[in-house]
């Protein structure tokens, strides 16, 4: 810091040493969040805080000693105006001047300056400035205010000029004084009140000399002051300004104090009465008003009695419009509020002025109208916040519950601002409410079905999670986490996936990981059954399903999904593998080691048929023949029922397969029947599905064989189609056959359930069952509609091969 600035701080400070003045003045800059800067004689700077320099994007040691305008630039001179007309003034303190602060970078920033200058005893005789930066934002703010301030006045409907004390120059006026005086605003701004008073040089106006010492009083005695009855007139309107009209006012000059109670303002404000007068001077008054001497009492006697009636006249206009005012009141209670009301300081009365009546009155010989109508749960919510807001004399705002007259409860939100009298005292409350009723009740339904939820999530081991990919944080819930062997508090806040991924059984993990990696790319839904280790390091069995959510752009973003734990499932599907093998075996034992007997049963009853043929009579024979047909029909069941036991476990894995040739194989197997029969097979080109080749080849030669089985007298006539339906097929094979009664439409696919006698149809009345069950593995349904005498047709539904879905 140079010399000179150094000397200067210690005489800011008075009777102290360098080293003290320079304690105090450090410790003064750290205190200030401004700018500070103090200023020589000659307007250089001896001393600048770190605020500014900051601000100002220069060093200590450029700005000191520099001038002023390193920091104004071309506002340099405003300053330096401003300084001159302190000292010359002898005043202490600028008003806030508006500037820019130009930086070392070359920016400028808007900026507020308050200046003042220094003791006459200090020998550098300097000034001190602090300079706060004014956001955009307030400064709009506080132009938006203002203009906003002045549209309000101008539109007043009274005439008023307000008037800055001094040389009373007018600083704004009314629409309606323009109006009323034939002006314009642009042309008596900024100019004294005298300057436009008299504006008929050839006829002046009388009362000038009462209006300069009208102002006077009221800049001395701080009270309002009425003029007496001025001539003053005005330009005609018709004349376009080139003659005069006479007009008479009544003045009223009112100081407007600022907040340390000097006069900041005068407002002017005057009353035509000219219709007044002239009604006097249609009376024969004329005399009266010319003679000076009874002019003042007499006219004003006569005014007053005018007045009143003009002021009954005034008083009927005003009750009409606020008439029209309430209902418009009442009009927008309705439309913005359910009730308006009002009460008193404390609140202990409340009276309903407007809406729904939800809001119980009160008055003094009640208690409390909290203690009466707000539930006793609410009460203390309820008593602190109006105890705060009448405290700090603000408004509030509050949710809570109200007891109707009725009895029921109501929520409501009421809204209260405080009415304050002069003395800053609040008088009254009013406020507004909305019954809100229906909204609580329904938050409330879904936050039980919420906490529901959240329960019967816990009771079925059920977790949700959200894995935010860019970030790379999975969150979930506790029980989610727990399985996965990760801590619930963790989950809740973001973990990296790979945490998740690392619980994942080995032998899982891979293709759990390629899996998530296509859902991604695809944006096909995800859904994987794998292996987790959970928190207690026993192995789950859990199913994920989910799906992706992305950008604008394309981008993965989000990837929320469930995830269920159906460990129970898989262990009851392991027992029951374990059981259908043990059953297939024991049905595979039991059926081989029954066909044996009956292969020797068969044997020996054949044998003696051919032994013993000469000595069997007639009926012996026939007994043998009953026997061997028997042994070879329950031959033919144990068979058939060994075939259903294994369609799920000998099945082949499913492929695309080609109906036509599978058609085509059938038609080879059954050659001899459709030749023996003479039946004719037609079929449209049938499509491809998935499935199992050969028990499809089984269904449709079980299904064709049926058809030439039960044809009846004529030769069969069998039709074979095929249509698609969504991703599925659905094969009908249709006869013009004997049918079936619709009561037995399902009996027909159960096991050994033979809709004829034996002797009229051959077959163990398993081949519509092997059917069914090998559809059902194939993940569709087999049906037939028919009617007694009017054929069959038998449909099935298979899933379409990938290539041809549609």
């Amino acid at each position: 810091m140079s010399e000179r600035a150094g000397s200067s701080e210690a005489t800011f400070w008075g009777d102290v040493d360098d080293t003290e003045a320079l304690q105090h003045h450090r410790t003064l800059l750290d205190t200030i969040d401004d700018g500070l800067y103090r200023l020589d004689a000659d307007g250089r700077l001896v001393s600048v805080n770190d605020v500014l320099v900051e601000m100002t994007g220069y060093t200590r040691e450029e700005l000191l000693d520099e001038h002023v305008s390193v920091l104004f630039g071309g506002d340099g001179a405003t300053v330096e105006h401003e300084i001159d007309r302190l000292r010359a003034n002898g005043s202490d303190q600028s008003e806030p001047l508006d500037l820019t602060v130009e930086t070392a970078g070359g920016k400028r920033v808007r900026c507020e300056l308050r200046m003042s200058v220094l003791d006459e005893d200090d020998p550098v005789r300097g000034t001190l400035g602090i300079v706060r930066e004014v956001s955009e934002r307030n400064r709009a703010e506080t132009k938006a205010t203002e203009a906003t301030f002045r549209r309000l006045f101008e539109n007043v409907p009274g005439n008023y000029l307000i008037v800055q004390p001094g040389e009373y120059e007018i600083v704004a006026v009314s629409d309606a004084y323009l109006d009323a005086t034939m002006t314009e605003r642009e042309e008596i701004l900024g100019k004294t009140l005298f300057e436009i008073f008299p504006n008929n040089p050839d006829d002046p106006a009388d009362g000038v000399e009462n209006l300069r010492e009208s102002l006077e009083r009221v800049a001395e005695d701080g009270e309002a002051d009425t003029m007496p009855v001025t001539h003053y007139p005005i330009p005609d309107r018709e004349s376009g300004g080139d003659d005069f009209e006479e007009r008479w006012w009544s003045p009223v000059n009112s100081p407007v104090f600022d907040t340390d109670g000097e006069i900041d303002y005068i407002i002017h404000s005057v009353e035509d009465i000219t219709p007044i007068v002239q009604e006097l001077q249609a009376d024969g008054e004329q005399e009266l008003l010319q003679d000076p001497d009874a002019t003042d009492s007499q006219l004003a006697s006569d005014i007053v009695l005018r007045g009143q009636e003009l002021l009954q006249q005034a008083k009927q206009e005003a009750y009409e419009q606020l008439r029209e005012s309430e209902e418009r009141f009442r009009a927008l209670v309705t439309t913005t509020s359910d009730a308006v009301f009002s009460t008193n300081a404390d609140w202990s009365e409340m009276h309903s002025l407007e809406g729904a009546e939800f809001l119980a009155d009160t008055d003094e010989h009640d208690p409390s109208w909290i203690e009466k109508h707000v539930p006793p749960e609410d009460q203390p919510r309820v008593r602190e916040a109006i105890d705060e807001a009448i405290r700090t004399k603000s408004s509030f705002e509050l949710e809570h519950r109200v007891v109707r007259e009725d009895g029921t409860v109501a929520w409501i939100v009421s809204r209260a601002t405080p009415l304050l009298n002069e003395d800053g005292e609040i008088t009254r409350w009013l406020g507004a409410a909305n019954d809100v009723t229906e909204r609580v009740e329904r938050e409330r339904y879904l936050e039980d079905a919420k906490e529901r939820l959240e329960a019967a999530t816990e009771a079925g081991a059920v977790g949700t999670w959200e894995w935010q990919i860019p970030e790379d944080q999975i969150f979930t819930g506790a029980s989610f986490a727990e399985t996965f062997g990760i801590d619930p508090e963790t989950a809740t806040e973001g973990v990296s996936v790979d945490q998740f991924v690392s619980a994942i059984h080995d032998d899982d993990r891979e293709r759990v990981e390629r899996k998530i990696e296509d859902t991604i790319e695809s944006g096909a839904e995800f859904e994987e059954e794998y292996r987790v280790w959970d928190a207690d390091g026993d192995l789950r069995w859990v199913v994920a399903r989910g799906h992706v959510e992305y950008d604008d752009d394309g981008n993965p973003v989000t990837f929320p999904g469930a995830l269920a734990d159906i460990t129970e499932r898989k262990q009851f599907e392991r027992r029951l593998e374990k059981s259908n093998k043990r059953l297939e075996q024991f049905a595979y034992a039991a059926s081989h080691d029954l066909q044996e007997p009956l292969r020797m049963v068969t044997s020996y009853l054949k044998l003696i048929e051919r032994r013993y043929a000469d000595e069997l009579d007639e009926d012996a024979e026939e007994f043998i023949e009953f026997a061997i047909d028997g042994a070879e029909r329950m031959r033919d069941m144990i068979e058939g029922l060994l075939q259903y036991s294994r369609i799920e476990t000998r099945g082949d894995p499913f492929e695309p397969i080609d109906l036509d040739a599978v058609l085509e194989a059938v038609r080879q197997d059954l050659r001899m029947r459709i030749e023996e029969s003479d039946a004719e097979i037609t079929a449209e080109s049938l499509p491809r599905v998935e499935g199992d080749p050969g028990q499809l080849r089984q269904v449709l030669q079980n299904l064709l064989s049926n058809a030439i089985e039960y044809s009846g007298d004529e030769p069969p006539q069998v039709d074979i189609s095929a249509v698609r339906n969504g991703s599925d097929v659905i094969v009908s094979v249709t006869d013009e056959g004997i049918g079936i009664e619709p009561d037995d439409s399902d009996r027909v696919f159960e096991v050994f359930q033979s809709l004829h006698a034996q002797d009229e149809h051959s077959g163990a009345g398993i081949g519509l069952a092997l059917c069914n069950r090998i559809v059902e593995r194939h993940g569709g349904d087999i049906w037939v509609e028919s009617e007694p005498g009017e054929g069959a047709t038998f449909s099935f539904e298979l899933p379409a091969a990938s290539a041809d879905e549609a």
